[in-house]
């Protein structure tokens, strides 16, 4: 549940700025890096850390219900 609630909002606000405030977005930060590009960056970085979380979690739960069950 955590995974998609922090994503899905993660997601959410970056569609949100990328419509309401475009100026905001194209704003350059470093020759042609905007803050677009930077936020998508971060967008992603936060998916592969949470999935990456999530997966180590899913293995703990099987495991401890593997060992349970003997």
């Amino acid at each position: 549940m955590a995974f998609a609630l922090v994503n899905g909002l993660t997601f959410g606000l970056l569609l949100l700025l990328a419509c309401s405030a475009p100026d905001f977005m194209a704003g350059r930060v470093w020759g042609e890096i905007n803050v677009g590009v930077l936020a998508l960056l971060v967008q992603g970085s936060l998916l592969l850390w949470t999935a990456a979380w999530y997966d180590r979690r899913a293995d703990h739960h099987t495991l401890y219900e593997r060992e349970s069950e003997q």
